[in-house]
């Protein structure tokens, strides 16, 4: 039985120093690097987007619904609309 308790008691205090080591991580400011990679992923997803936006308002509007297995249908199928 004590055995199992040290057990325990061993893996809750490891995982308590575990948790502790990433939260600190954490808290380092970021390098230039990173700054760097930050900036460069906000200039794509921007790009992107921008780019999106312009296929959006080149693409033509379509007003008339079209129906694409309106040639397999019957007559009478058709008409019961």
């Amino acid at each position: 039985m004590r055995y199992l308790v040290r057990r325990v008691a061993a893996s809750l205090l490891v995982s308590a120093l575990l948790t502790q080591a990433s939260y600190a991580q954490e808290n380092f400011p970021e390098s230039e690097r990173q700054k760097a990679e930050t900036a460069k992923k906000k200039a794509d997803e921007k790009a992107t987007d921008e780019a999106y936006k312009a296929t959006i308002r080149r693409s033509p509007v379509v007003k008339q619904k079209t129906d694409p297995w309106g040639s397999l249908r019957t007559p009478s199928a058709n008409g019961s609309k």
